[in-house]
């Protein structure tokens, strides 16, 4: 009896709920903690480029790399959940608009999560963040399999 879901669909099933634990263990740590991490690496950037900036500076940084984070756990996660839904014996027709749900469902779940969380909050626009990562994400698969399609079809 041949089974109806691929090898592929068992690799990125289980990549998809491994990294589902990664964003919710970093939606686990407390405020100070979550803070601390994107100052350490802009702190770490900015050591790199030999950059000194002023408070004002280095506090908008942060800001940008925190949600910069944001965008991407959730791109990688819509990425993973498109691979999963590809996975399946023919694939499944609506899997850039269904990976984009489970990944935007996610988010939503885990800013409710962070409610929890001492020093966090759940925020819509963190929601709207993660979301905008996972289309983004999403979009360039999108293009990239299109464009990838054509110059073989050449």
């Amino acid at each position: 009896m041949k089974l109806p879901f691929s090898r592929r669909f068992a690799v990125f099933a289980v990549l998809t709920l491994a990294w589902m634990s990664v964003i919710f263990f970093f939606s686990a740590q407390n405020g100070s903690e979550s803070s601390g991490l994107s100052s350490k690496l802009v702190e770490l950037l900015c050591a790199i480029v030999h950059y000194n900036p002023s408070p004002d500076v280095f506090s908008i940084l942060t800001f940008i790399v925190r949600k910069g984070a944001h965008m991407t756990e959730f791109g990688i996660l819509a990425l993973l959940w498109l691979g999963t839904l590809t996975g399946g014996a023919e694939g499944f027709p609506w899997r850039y608009p269904a990976a984009f749900a489970l990944s935007s469902f996610y988010a939503a779940t885990d800013e409710i999560h962070q409610l929890f969380v001492s020093e966090r909050a759940g925020q819509v626009t963190d929601w709207l963040i993660d979301s905008t990562g996972a289309l983004f994400f999403l979009l360039c698969a999108w293009f990239l399999s299109k464009y990838l399609l054509k110059r073989m079809m050449k």
